[in-house]
């Protein structure tokens, strides 16, 4: 077969599969200037009866905390799951989950009610472990002289996912735009995308994996997974390391949109084009600058330093006199961001032989979502205190992570 014939042969089995990944990224970024608009906008109307900043502050806490735990317990046993039945039936369930709980927030989102929207948030959270089941199947079509290749299309998927998924929802919720849209609109885009992508799995997917024996599920599994990161010696002080990496990362990607919007009362489509901008920068860490680094300088120096300039930029968005400055760091910090992330999963990576990718992989996907859950929590009721809190605690946190790897942690 003509290698124009073999690349033809991956793209039609791998478009579904690249699909789900720009769906999964383009999720959270699609949210969170709703979110802004209906729960921390007194004027949103999404709530009959008037609440103090503090409630809502806790209900948007509430609201993106909800997603990332349910994605804790969820993507532990879809996991499990696609090892046993397969990666098609796996990622069936979790497209159509996926439709559900996007239709289920928005009809919720019109007609007013945060119950539904919470339960549309369960949904979604406890089927969103679609995207590292749609990179096993991509690794496991891919030959060898090509995984290289293709896993670097996963990171460009995930990157335009990141971009596009704040201007999806920007602008399918701005009247000004597009006539007859409304805050549920982008919600509805997602579910509708979501259902396509079930059919395009349907037509386009063959099984890749498939596995002998009795159906086994471990309800427990994202607990033991999360507890092995800190009792496993090998690991142990790098899983430390990425939870405070983590924690400062949660705080500012899950709460800049909520300070532009009390600081600088930005507008959902200011926000929504802000967060493309930081995507942008997610892009250029995962496009070219990491290959370019690890190529020239050791794993810890880059994550070390990755690190830093994070933390950095995050006090030049708290001191800023005006939105202005925020503007200009945002695609350094993130272009360090991806940086940071990719040089310590690489690090995580290394430590462990070739039977144990699985699991490493897998601790650091439920420290983070366990971390972001919690986080979502924690920090809005900080936010009650001051807007700049959140930003101040990210700083905290990735500058701390990069002192740990300086100091605590060892080359082995």
């Amino acid at each position: 077969m003509s290698n124009k014939a073999t690349k033809l042969n991956f793209f039609t089995a791998a478009a579904p599969l690249l699909l789900i990944i720009f769906i999964d990224s383009m999720g959270l970024g699609l949210l969170f200037p709703i979110l802004n608009a209906l729960i921390m906008d007194p004027s949103g109307g999404f709530f009959t009866q008037p609440l103090t900043l503090n409630q809502r502050n806790l209900m948007y806490g509430m609201t993106v905390a909800i997603y990332m735990l349910c994605w804790f317990f969820g993507a532990a046993l879809l996991g499990d799951l696609s090892d046993q039945i397969g990666r098609r039936k796996s990622l069936f369930i979790c497209l159509l989950g996926a439709f559900g709980g996007y239709l289920l927030s928005a009809v919720a989102v019109s007609i007013h009610s945060l119950a539904l929207l919470i339960a549309g948030r369960v949904i979604a959270g406890f089927t969103a472990g679609s995207q590292a089941i749609a990179q096993a199947a991509i690794v496991d079509i891919s030959t060898p002289e090509h995984k290289a290749r293709n896993i670097g299309f996963i990171l460009l998927f995930m990157s335009l996912g990141f971009i596009f998924g704040p201007l999806i929802g920007g602008v399918l919720s701005s009247p000004d735009i597009i006539a007859g849209v409304s805050f549920a609109t982008p919600l509805y885009f997602a579910a509708i995308i979501s259902l396509i992508n079930a059919g395009l799995l349907a037509l386009l997917f063959k099984e890749t994996f498939k596995r002998s024996g009795k159906l086994k599920l471990k309800p427990h599994g994202a607990i033991t997974i999360f507890i092995s990161a800190f009792t496993n010696h090998k690991v142990r002080n790098l899983s430390l390391i990425f939870l405070v990496m983590v924690l400062g990362w949660s705080s500012f990607y899950s709460f800049i949109s909520l300070y532009l919007l009390r600081v600088y009362d930005f507008s959902p489509l200011e926000i929504s084009v802000f967060m493309a901008v930081m995507g942008i920068g997610f892009g250029i860490g995962n496009g070219f600058l990491t290959d370019y680094l690890a190529n020239r300088f050791p794993l810890k120096k880059i994550t070390v330093y990755a690190l830093a300039v994070c933390a950095l930029m995050a006090f030049m968005i708290i001191i800023a006199p005006g939105p202005l400055l925020a503007w200009l760091v945002i695609i350094p910090l993130g272009s360090a961001a991806s940086v940071s992330y990719a040089a310590l999963l690489t690090v995580f990576s290394n430590q462990v032989d070739a039977n144990s990718q699985g699991w490493v992989m897998g601790i650091s996907g439920a420290i983070m979502a366990f971390v972001f859950g919690v986080d979502g929590l924690v920090v809005a009721v900080l936010a009650n205190y001051s807007a700049r809190l959140p930003i101040i605690i990210a700083m905290a946190g990735l500058g701390a992570a990069a002192l740990a790897m300086q100091f605590g942690y060892k080359n082995k």
